[in-house]
């Protein structure tokens, strides 16, 4: 059914989206969180769909400092999609969002395990931008958040009509020094814990095809 792109996932269409259950990660591990959050995921012929609904108690208390593309800061919340668009265990692709709306896109490789002790050589790739939307709505409630991620974005494979990946969901929040996740990740590699693909659900996709992007890059000459 049809979803209207506004953050809310109000629409009939995600009463039938498959739910994700998130488990408290840190600083309790297996605990519910403390805040009741709900994650689902769709997609069509187009393009690969979440949505998160982000409730909290204390709405007033959210933080979201800013709007920066690709600005990595601690005290914000956030919510977080993890890809291993292959399964291979290794690689993946990282989506964040928000309640500012900000966009914070990377990949991550060699399974999140850095091959230096020295912190700027984490095992991401920071400059790595793709097309994708989002859309945040922030209530008495919460805030809530849609992702919509092209096909022609996210490179898969496909066999006998079936794509499988591995999907690691997360909720940041900041005031809580919290960390929710779906699947049960435990905290057993430190702060990447989340960030491993190997560590990673593995979903299935029916009817999934690649599609190649066509980009257009207008520019102006000018001559003296």
């Amino acid at each position: 059914g049809p979803v209207t792109f506004d953050g809310l996932s109000d629409e009939a269409a995600w009463s039938g989206a498959t739910r994700f259950p998130f488990i408290q990660q840190g600083p309790q591990f297996g605990l519910p969180p403390s805040e009741r959050t709900e994650a689902f995921a769709g997609y069509d012929d187009d393009y690969l769909y979440f949505a998160g609904r982000l409730y909290d108690r204390e709405p007033d208390k959210i933080q979201a400092p800013t709007k920066k593309r690709d600005a990595m800061v601690a005290n914000t919340e956030w919510f977080g999609i993890l890809l291993d668009t292959f399964n291979d265990k290794e690689d993946g692709l990282i989506f964040f969002t928000a309640p500012s709306g900000l966009r914070l896109d990377m990949t991550v490789f060699n399974d999140a395990v850095s091959q230096s002790s020295d912190m700027n050589a984490m095992p991401v790739n920071m400059s790595w931008n793709t097309f994708w939307d989002n859309a945040v709505a922030r209530t008495e409630e919460g805030w809530f958040v849609e992702v919509r991620i092209p096909l022609s974005s996210v490179r898969f494979q496909e066999r006998d009509g079936r794509v499988v990946m591995g999907l690691t969901l997360m909720r940041w929040l900041t005031r809580k020094n919290e960390t929710d996740v779906f699947p049960a990740i435990p905290p057993n590699w430190g702060e990447m814990s989340t960030w491993k693909p190997s560590q990673a659900q593995e979903v299935e996709f029916e009817g999934l095809r690649a599609r190649k992007p066509i980009y257009v890059a207008p520019y102006v000459l000018t001559g003296f």
